[in-house]
């Protein structure tokens, strides 16, 4: 049921995108995929042996302005980090919508050489319940900031990602995701 939640989402998000675009010159839209690898920071001594996964994103954008542009987002994510809590092994895996807000600059924009910078905030929201040591949970909903590095090259988009996250989304564990990755998308013009 979730995941039809999520396609209804991204089909409304690309209908609504499309309504804009057709008024304005100024707005790309896109699709997008890459890797992640995360790592739950916790100040926590009874969490040990930590160590992330590599996971996958794919997702549409929008990009709307000419040099300073904003760059709303929604993205599936998933990502994996095992630990150990009081000599027991956990092995939380995430599925969770990722949608970032940021605003960004274009240092070089040329029609065929576009080179940018972007940040903003970045909420995810669980899809599925990671498994967690008994009487802890994880929250349903999370908050970050993200800072994102691109170039696009013609229609292609190559993006180099990293969400810090703000908010705690396991509080009794005092774990925070933090996520870095590398995408590949194409921007329909």
């Amino acid at each position: 049921m979730k995941t039809i939640k999520l396609l209804v989402t991204a089909v409304l998000f690309t209908l609504g995108v499309n309504a804009v675009q057709a008024q304005t010159s100024d707005i790309d839209f896109g699709i997008k995929a890459g890797i992640n690898f995360s790592t739950l920071k916790t100040g926590l001594n009874a969490v040990s042996d930590k160590s992330g996964k590599i996971g996958f994103n794919a997702g549409v954008f929008a990009r709307i302005g000419k040099d300073l542009y904003f760059q709303p987002e929604i993205n599936y994510v998933t990502f994996s980090d095992k630990y150990r809590f009081n000599s027991t092994s956990y092995d939380a895996k995430f599925r969770q919508l990722n949608v970032p807000l940021m605003v960004g600059y274009k240092l070089v924009n040329t029609e065929d050489l576009v080179f940018r910078l972007s940040a903003g905030p970045d909420l995810y929201y669980n899809l599925k319940k990671p498994i967690a040591p008994g009487g802890f949970k994880y929250k349903d909903v999370s908050a970050g900031g993200v800072i994102n590095a691109g170039v696009d090259i013609g229609s292609l988009t190559f993006d180099a990602r990293y969400s810090l996250g703000l908010s705690k989304f396991n509080k009794d564990l005092g774990q925070k995701a933090n996520i870095f990755s590398l995408g590949v998308g194409f921007k329909f013009q």
